[in-house]
C-alpha cells in the first residue's frame, strides 16, 4: 500500500502530509506545558508523589528523572529531535510503508501517553504537568489522525498494531536517553 492521498481531492493540499507535519507541532506544544511547570510542580508535590509510586521506582526517580527546567527541557529536546526525524522521513521518503509506520508509532505513543497523564492526575487528585494539553490537544489530534488516515486508507489497523511495539521501543530508548542527558546537565 502506498499511503498517499489524491491531492486534487483536497484542493491541492495533501492532508496526509499536513497531518504528519502536525505530529511534531502537537508534541512540542504538549511538552511546553510540561517544561514550563515541571520544576515548580515537583518542588510542591515530590514528597506526595513518592508516597504514591511504588518504592521500587523511588531510586529510579531520584537518579534519572531531571527535576529542573533546563534538564527536563534537554530531555524533551532529545525526544523532539527523534520525532522531527521521523516526521521528515515520513514526508520526504515518499511516504512508504515503513516511514508511515515510523510516524504512526509516534502518534500511537503520544495517544497512549495521554492516559498516563490522566492516570497521574486521578491518582494524585490534582493537576499534573501535561494533563491539560493531553486532554485538549493530543487525544483529539490523535483520534483525528487515525480517523482521517483510516478513512482515506493511508493506514490500516494492522499498521496501528505494528506501530505499538515500535513506539514503545522508541519511547524507552530516547526518553531514557533524554532523561539521562537532562540529569547530567543538572550536575
Amino acid at each position: 500500500m502506498r499511503p498517499e492521498l489524491n491531492s486534487k481531492a483536497y484542493g491541492g493540499i495533501n492532508l496526509f502530509t499536513s497531518l504528519i507535519w502536525l505530529v511534531s507541532s502537537v508534541f512540542i506544544i504538549h511538552d511546553f506545558e510540561e517544561i514550563i511547570v515541571i520544576e515548580r510542580w515537583l518542588q510542591k508535590n515530590e514528597k506526595e508523589l513518592l508516597t504514591k509510586i511504588p518504592k521500587t521506582f523511588h531510586s529510579y526517580f531520584q537518579k534519572i528523572f531531571p527535576k529542573h527546567t533546563a534538564g527536563f527541557a534537554l530531555a524533551v529536546l532529545v525526544e523532539y529531535i527523534v520525532i522531527l526525524l521521523f516526521t521528515i522521513i515520513a514526508i520526504f521518503v515518499k511516504q512508504n510503508y515503513w516511514s508511515v509506520i515510523g510516524i504512526l508509532s509516534i502518534v500511537t505513543l503520544l495517544f497512549l501517553h495521554c492516559f498516563t497523564h490522566i492516570s497521574q492526575s486521578i491518582i494524585l487528585k490534582r493537576y499534573t504537568p501535561g494533563v491539560f494539553t493531553a486532554i485538549v490537544l493530543l487525544i483529539p489530534f490523535s483520534l483525528y489522525f487515525y480517523y482521517v488516515d483510516l478513512t482515506h486508507q493511508m493506514i490500516n489497523w494492522r499498521m496501528i498494531w505494528i506501530s505499538l511495539p515500535i513506539g514503545v521501543v522508541i519511547f524507552v530508548l530516547f526518553n531514557q536517553l533524554g532523561f539521562f542527558l537532562g540529569k547530567k546537565l543538572e550536575k
